[in-house]
């Protein structure tokens, strides 16, 4: 992640606004066309009767028992976009569209208060549950289907039933032969049943409240950022330069088709992240700080890459950071003395 206070020039004055004096609104913006995307969605599945309100605020969410759908207020914004991209990793319109999906089955529970019927609790577990950040998965089980990173439906009854929605929902998904023989597929004919049983029917709950909306975020771009940037891993938990040595072998005498390797780690720095969390299931900011801190200390060791071998680097690389993450997954740190 750059430091949001040494970010190109022309966002500094960006930073120092306060949120809601932006202006920023939905209508009009590059998030609508997503927007409406969802809603077709909804409707070629047949729900006539659902279209969940879309709002900006600071983070993707739904809140709990509310059938409105929160959305980034930085999507809405080219410039903010960019920024977003500098600071960590900016959804591209094929995540734009999974986290609509996923919110829209938060939002599809609620306004037609599914969680209350028994069989919604027989398939997908208490809805009262508590909430635990920190879930350990059950990586590959054919309980739940699989959508976001990270195992995510394994989280909460909410989230299972939010992620089965997102699957069901997903043109061309071919759920039925996906999923054929796995206990998920149960939940997946429930969710299907239910919309073909309320798809004229208006939603008990029509209108949800929202939480913070982009209008009344006080907080400049700049104390956003400082907010949310994530904690350090401390280097010295890791056993870092023997590995590094080891992956990246490069001669220091040698000057011909070789360039450093920290510059080739973060031109594919997102896409290991999103993997290692994918199959991982260790949350993504922590594979993220994970993968950043080793990339500074792969420049700070001056390693380099032949440029003709570099997708063996990269696979090397990306499982020596997917068995550390899976070491912090099943111990709770990622070197263990």
């Amino acid at each position: 992640m750059l430091n949001f206070e040494k970010t190109r020039t022309e966002f500094q004055e960006i930073l120092a606004k306060p949120i809601r004096e932006l202006g920023l609104k939905l209508e009009g913006s590059p998030l609508e066309r997503f927007v409406q995307q969802l809603y077709r969605e909804l409707e070629a599945k047949g729900l006539h009767k659902f279209r969940p309100p879309c709002y900006l605020t600071d983070e993707w969410g739904c809140p709990s028992g509310e059938p409105v759908i929160g959305i980034p207020f930085y999507l809405a914004n080219s410039d903010l976009a960019q920024l977003e991209r500098d600071m960590n990793d900016l959804e591209d319109a094929r995540e734009i569209m999974m986290y609509m999906r996923h919110e829209a089955g938060h939002a599809f529970n609620y306004a037609y208060q599914l969680y209350k019927a028994a069989e919604w609790r027989d398939l997908f577990g208490p809805f009262r549950r508590a909430y635990r950040d920190n879930y350990r998965p059950i990586p590959f089980s054919r309980k739940f289907v699989r959508h976001m990173a990270g195992w995510y439906a394994q989280k909460h009854p909410d989230e299972d039933f939010a992620e089965t929605f997102a699957v069901w929902l997903t043109p061309r998904s071919q759920w039925r032969k996906r999923y054929k023989g796995w206990g998920a597929l149960a939940k997946l004919q429930y969710v299907d049943r239910v919309a073909r049983r309320v798809g004229n029917v208006d939603p008990i709950r029509r209108r949800g409240r929202t939480d913070i909306t982009v209008d009344e975020m006080e907080s400049t771009v700049g104390e956003f950022y400082r907010l949310s940037l994530p904690e350090e891993i401390p280097l010295q938990e890791l056993a870092l330069d023997t590995d590094l040595a080891d992956i990246f072998n490069i001669s220091r005498k040698r000057s011909n088709g070789v360039r450093p390797a920290h510059e080739m780690l973060r031109e594919h720095r997102k896409l290991i992240v999103d993997k290692v969390a994918y199959w991982s299931g260790v949350q993504r900011p922590i594979v993220k700080r994970l993968v950043e801190a080793i990339c500074k200390r792969v420049e700070d060791l001056g390693l380099r890459v032949d440029v003709q071998r570099e997708s063996d680097y990269l696979t090397e690389f990306t499982v020596y950071t997917t068995a550390l993450s899976m070491n912090y997954l099943v111990r709770g740190k990622f070197i263990h003395p």
